[in-house]
């Protein structure tokens, strides 16, 4: 039973047997504590893209979906995996070339996705600002202190986007094939 709570940050799929809905907190155990932040955004990101791909109202059977990703991270990958499948049915890619939502300094990725369901693909592009400007410059630092600041700021940065609604996280742009 999913309470009112949990209600805010649950999307739907169609599984096998019928609606399968989701809620973060499911996402969450499945990956664990590492990169909560980038978890809970692809999480809202999908939030927002999988009604965009409906039709007459009806969640998107999962294994219609396809991913790209402009993220090589394990929060994102495996948000992507939970809820879609698209790791273990062959059907995600990374591709660090996406042009938009290029906000790392450090690092060559996007932080912009392309979910698509047959002729149908939303994308998903991060805003500039969401992620503070402190989570990249302690993103890959080695330092002890560094570290445990980084894990923090990601735990705050999760909470924040949870309670978040996708569309002021991202832009969501629908393209037909």
């Amino acid at each position: 039973m999913i309470t009112p709570e949990q209600q805010a940050s649950t999307l739907t799929v169609m599984a096998e047997e019928g609606p399968l809905p989701i809620c973060f907190d499911a996402v969450q155990a499945y990956h664990g504590h590492g990169a909560l932040a980038m978890l809970a955004l692809t999480f809202q990101g999908l939030r927002g893209a999988l009604p965009r791909l409906e039709k007459e109202g009806a969640p998107v059977p999962r294994e219609e979906l396809s991913v790209v990703s402009g993220h090589p991270g394990p929060g994102v990958r495996d948000a992507f995996e939970f809820v879609t499948r698209a790791v273990t049915r062959g059907c995600y890619t990374v591709d660090r070339t996406l042009a938009e939502a290029r906000y790392s300094r450090a690092a060559d990725k996007s932080y912009s996705f392309h979910l698509r369901r047959g002729a149908r693909s939303v994308e998903g592009v991060l805003r500039a600002g969401v992620l503070p400007p402190e989570f990249f410059d302690l993103l890959g630092n080695p330092a002890a202190d560094a570290q445990r600041a980084h894990a923090e700021l990601r735990r705050q940065i999760a909470r924040r986007v949870i309670a978040a609604e996708p569309e002021s996280l991202f832009d969501f742009i629908l393209a037909e094939h």
